[in-house]
């Protein structure tokens, strides 16, 4: 049992660790997409360095690895969960979160993070600054980008609260931080989409 236990802290931890990888690439993400208000020139000289680094690869790589880490090991601990012997080692899960709400949010999550790579890597980059402009004036995109980020921002502030508590930190005194922190970032990615329609106004 201390085995069973110890491996589910470590796979917990690990877990955890690759969240973080890709909250600290969304607030990297987020700086250079806020470039968009600096101008057309500023927002591709950005995208064209970006791409053209030696970073882009690696970041990529690292993005695929951990995305499929953290998704792999949160169907396998829950899976493990359903079908764990004996009732009193079983977790119910938390009544304040419905199981398909929980699921059909990282659902989402997961279906919009492919969407939005797939469309990024099809468009012109050399024209990037209309291409973003022509994605965010049809209102399909603004619903799309709408539900992927208010999932995105659940998900992110329930492991911003969680994941300190994961790595042996008490975690209950930074949910107001946390909370401050997810709007941030969601008012940064809703200000690119809002320029566009403000610029069109």
């Amino acid at each position: 049992m201390n085995f069973t236990n110890n491996r589910t802290v470590s796979l917990k931890k690990m877990m955890a660790i690759a969240g973080l990888f890709w909250f600290f690439f969304l607030i990297f993400y987020l700086l250079g997409a806020l470039t968009f208000h600096s101008g057309e020139q500023a927002f591709t000289a950005f995208y064209a360095w970006f791409n053209g680094s030696i970073f882009y690869p690696i970041l990529a790589t690292l993005l695929i690895l951990t995305l499929a880490f953290h998704v792999f090991i949160a169907i396998t601990r829950q899976l493990s969960n359903n079908v764990s012997s004996g009732e009193r080692y079983k977790k119910p899960y938390p009544k304040a979160i419905p199981r398909i709400v929980a699921w059909s949010g990282a659902s989402i999550i997961l279906i919009f993070i492919i969407t939005h790579t797939v469309q990024m890597l099809s468009i012109n980059t050399i024209d990037l600054y209309s291409e973003v402009q022509n994605i965010f004036q049809r209102p399909i995109m603004w619903a799309i980008y709408g539900l992927g980020m208010i999932t995105i921002s659940t998900h992110l502030h329930h492991g911003l609260t969680n994941v300190l508590q994961t790595l042996g930190i008490s975690s209950k005194q930074h949910k107001g931080i946390a909370l401050i922190i997810v709007l941030l970032i969601m008012a940064g990615y809703a200000s690119i989409p809002l320029g566009v329609l403000y610029a069109k106004v």
